[in-house]
């Protein structure tokens, strides 16, 4: 799904730029929306599939009828919920993370624009931005509470690890800071505080299931971790050695990426770039 919706919002662009016709921008321009609208809930519904985990080995009556790293899912289950014994890649869980991941980068989105127009949206973009940050706060705490139907002890990485707090501590700052939104001097700030909120997230989630990177629902195959997973020691070698060359190359890509596209953007036509 997310693949053939980022390849939408690809077409869409494209698409959109080959007729000059209002009618016809104006529906790939809503083409444009639902793809990526869709492409936010379903980038949440695969975190929660990755924070619950999957049946691994596709194990059935307590026997692996696969093998131990291959697994297969429908949509949904029946009873739409996450500790079915037959799980679905949308339930309740996994539905409720990928509401969040919606309103997150909708913040995230109108922050974007803000930081890069003068548009006359903007003071009703951080008013939208304001209010938006009342939902994701509940929405915040209501996660952290159902978490503990899918793990019951979800917090012990960061009680082990006191040093780890600082990842969630990184994403209450973030969205504390966008409650000021409305007041900030620059543009930027709210997209910083977006950003902060966003990577504290992320790396909050990734240390709550360490070293685990896909859990497993079962008992009779272990979860996927960093060291079972792992390629052997040549390739994490050869890897190690071209990571430092693609980063050079990533560096020098974002610099021509920023200076290509710094400032405002209000004056620049579609397609230029």
């Amino acid at each position: 799904m997310i693949l053939w919706l980022l390849i939408f919002r690809a077409i869409g662009l494209e698409m959109r730029g080959q007729v000059h016709n209002h009618m016809w921008e104006a529906i790939w321009d809503k083409a444009f929306g639902i793809a990526s609208l869709l492409l936010a809930l379903f980038f949440g519904i695969a975190l929660g599939n990755i924070v619950r985990g999957v049946n691994l080995g596709m194990v059935e009556n307590g026997v692996s009828t696969q093998e131990p790293h291959f697994f297969f899912l429908p949509l949904w289950n029946p009873t739409f919920s996450p500790q079915a014994n037959e799980l679905g890649i949308i339930d309740w869980f996994t539905l409720f993370l990928g509401i969040v991941s919606t309103v997150a980068l909708t913040i995230h989105g109108a922050n974007w624009i803000i930081y890069k127009t003068n548009s006359a949206l903007n003071p009703k973009l951080k008013n939208v931005v304001f209010k938006l940050n009342f939902v994701l706060l509940v929405l915040v705490f209501i996660s952290l509470g159902i978490w503990h139907f899918i793990e019951p002890k979800p917090f012990h990485n960061f009680i082990e690890n006191p040093i780890l707090w600082f990842f969630p501590l990184m994403t209450f700052v973030g969205i504390a800071g966008l409650f000021k939104v409305r007041s900030f001097k620059k543009d930027g700030h709210g997209f910083l505080f977006s950003t902060l909120f966003l990577v504290g997230g992320f790396a909050s989630t990734a240390v709550s299931i360490f070293p685990n990177v896909l859990p497993s629902t079962n008992k009779v195959n272990p979860s996927l971790t960093i060291y079972n997973t792992a390629t052997h020691e040549y390739g994490l070698n050869a890897g190690l050695s071209w990571f430092f060359v693609a980063l050079f190359l990533v560096i020098i890509y974002f610099i021509i990426q920023y200076r290509v596209f710094s400032g405002k953007m209000d004056d620049v036509g579609y397609g230029e770039h």
